[in-house]
């Protein structure tokens, strides 16, 4: 979330936007977008001000300038910025989250959005739904909680399917920290892996399994490590040629399921990374078999 702000520290204001919200520069030419009641009554451009005097401040971050960040501050009614905020410490408080601006912004993105469609009777369709369903049951649930949460703050009816979007915001926090469409790129590549692992053994596999579980988590892992250019390169274990001669589906499995990431991503996806795969495709191909 956004910093509270302590120090005295003095910016130029740059653009009010209204009497709670000011764009402003600080010494070190950082802008700044500085909220707080009354902040901004009667102040103009040039003027200095004290960003002490502020309850936050916010900095450019991901895809939100701060001309953008102001707007959208300035724009959305208080209560639903405090209610951001409140879902914001949810995810801190349920899913471990960094209470940051990071997730409090695009939330709060989000909800004003969707509270415009549901004053406005319109309907959108999410595709996800049963993906993030099945993939991340924790943010899922909590996407849902969200949702009843807004409906009785806000006294609004919520599109019942909105729950993906805020869950896949707790989900873009964890793994991605800001691209949403990596995020959505994740989630789309992780239920084609269900379907072509279904496809090679001949059976689908059961994602409620703790095997399953794992694997997802794992895959969100790899994922992660992947696209931000941090991948295992360390291991000296020769972990896939040990699983080829115990379980040769597994690892052609898990090789298939590396060129899945590395297209989604454009990356080539390291040995290590595909023989820890393989590791996890022995699993669910040995568990799998034992239902059988």
């Amino acid at each position: 979330m956004a910093s509270d702000v302590t120090a005295s520290t003095q910016a130029s204001i740059k653009r009010v936007y209204n009497n709670n919200v000011v764009l402003a520069i600080e010494t070190d030419a950082t802008e700044v977008v500085l909220l707080g009641k009354g902040i901004g009554f009667q102040r103009r451009p040039g003027e200095t001000v004290d960003t002490s005097l502020a309850d936050q401040r916010f900095v450019a971050e991901g895809p939100y300038r701060a001309p953008q960040l102001a707007g959208l501050l300035s724009d959305a009614p208080a209560d639903q910025i405090t209610l951001a905020q409140t879902i914001t410490e949810l995810g801190h408080a349920t899913l471990g989250l960094e209470p940051r601006q990071s997730l409090m912004i695009p939330v709060l993105d989000h909800l004003t959005f969707a509270v415009r469609r549901a004053q406005e009777g319109t309907h959108i369709d999410f595709p996800l739904r049963w993906e993030v369903a099945q993939l991340y049951p924790a943010e899922a649930a909590l996407g849902c909680h969200v949702v009843t949460l807004v409906n009785e703050r806000l006294k609004v009816q919520l599109q019942e399917d909105e729950w993906v979007a805020f869950a896949l915001h707790f989900v873009n926090q964890q793994w991605t920290k800001g691209d949403f469409s990596k995020t959505v790129a994740m989630t789309e590549t992780i239920s084609r892996v269900f379907l072509r692992l279904a496809e090679r053994w001949g059976t689908p596999i059961d994602e409620n399994a703790s095997s399953a579980a794992r694997f997802v988590t794992h895959l969100r892992y790899v994922f992660a490590r992947a696209a931000s250019g941090k991948q295992l390169n360390t291991s000296r274990l020769d972990v896939l040629t040990a699983v080829r001669q115990a379980y040769p589906e597994a690892a052609e499995a898990a090789l298939d399921i590396a060129e899945l990431i590395g297209k989604a991503i454009n990356r080539v996806i390291s040995d290590d990374e595909i023989s820890y795969l393989a590791l996890h495709t022995t699993r669910l191909y040995a568990e799998m078999k034992e239902q059988q």
